[in-house]
């Protein structure tokens, strides 16, 4: 038996021999001083011969074919306390929330790649930037 812990129970896995966590969680936030933000984190198997990079670089290609509007504003690697990924800022116009900001950190945690995506409306970008960062500086990997 393997316990897997979410957010409402912890489940007892029979006769597991090996696991991926995929699950993607979606948070709304509305922070003290009022800006609305949506935190989503996903994970994604890290395909052998792929890098982060090449992981990230190839979802960015996806969305720039597949939203509208969609706009590239930074990307950097970056280093946090405890974790080293790849930042990136988007932009794109959503069909049912508008012009929308989107600060993505993504990097690589026990062989699976983890994504946190906050988005805001373009209008909040730079609240978004500070809270995504605050968030980041005081992640705890377990």
């Amino acid at each position: 038996m393997i316990p897997y812990y979410c957010n409402e129970a912890v489940l007892q896995l029979p006769n597991v021999h090996t696991l991926l966590d995929q699950t993607r969680q979606c948070l709304e936030v509305v922070t003290v001083e009022g800006t609305e933000l949506q935190l989503v984190i996903e994970r994604a198997r890290l395909t052998p011969n792929a890098t982060l990079s090449s992981a990230v670089e190839a979802n960015i290609a996806e969305r720039r074919r597949s939203l509208r509007g969609f706009e590239l504003a930074s990307l950097v690697e970056r280093e946090f306390p405890e974790i080293v990924g790849v930042e990136a800022r988007v932009t794109f116009v959503d069909k049912e929330r508008g012009p929308l900001f989107v600060h993505e950190f993504h990097c690589v945690i026990e062989q699976v790649r983890v994504s946190y995506l906050a988005s805001c409306r373009l209008a909040h970008a730079a609240a978004c930037d500070v809270w995504m960062h605050t968030m980041l500086q005081h992640l705890r990997l377990q």
